[in-house]
């Protein structure tokens, strides 16, 4: 696992969040979903569920949170997946957030950083989606050499899934 590392400013620090984070975890989601303006009812995550999900042996959620003297201000959530064309493990960045009020400091970088650690010390490439719309994301994961694709992302959810088994 990557050692916890300073970030600039040196007041900030990265580190694994834990089950016991949960309820930090879920604040901080709810937080981003605001942010991207998604409907509350589309954001199901829960303090227990995450508490579960970080905890478990092996993880079925990894999440790092990065914390200064006001507490957490951000995070990024993660899990590994298997490519098959890659034929490899990956690291799927599910989402990662740093609040308004510290962007610019260098957080997001921070929690890149944490990321690319954990994706070279395990041997796989880290893999994300992100909205086309979202210039600034773009040009920050440009600038840490990301290279993007564009591809169309499909949900099935589970009430459509019971429609289309009922037919």
């Amino acid at each position: 696992m990557p050692s916890e590392k300073m970030t600039q400013p040196t007041t900030y620090r990265v580190r694994v969040a834990t089950g016991a984070d949960a309820p930090v975890l879920l604040a901080l989601l709810r937080e981003f979903a605001a942010h991207e303006d998604s409907a509350p009812q589309s954001m199901l995550a829960t303090e227990s569920r995450l508490r579960e999900a970080l905890g478990a042996t092996p993880p079925l959620l990894r999440a790092a949170l990065v914390e200064g003297p006001e507490g957490a201000v951000g995070f990024a959530t993660y899990t590994v997946d298997f490519m098959t064309w890659a034929n490899s493990r990956v690291l799927r960045l599910d989402d990662l957030y740093v609040r308004a009020s510290v962007r610019g400091a260098g957080l997001g970088r921070a929690l890149m950083r944490h990321l690319a650690e954990v994706g070279a010390a395990e041997g796989m490439p880290v893999r994300w989606e992100m909205r086309p719309e979202n210039a600034s994301a773009r040009a920050f994961y440009g600038r840490i050499g990301a290279i993007s694709r564009e591809k169309t992302v499909f949900r099935w959810m589970p009430d459509a899934m019971r429609r289309f088994l009922d037919e």
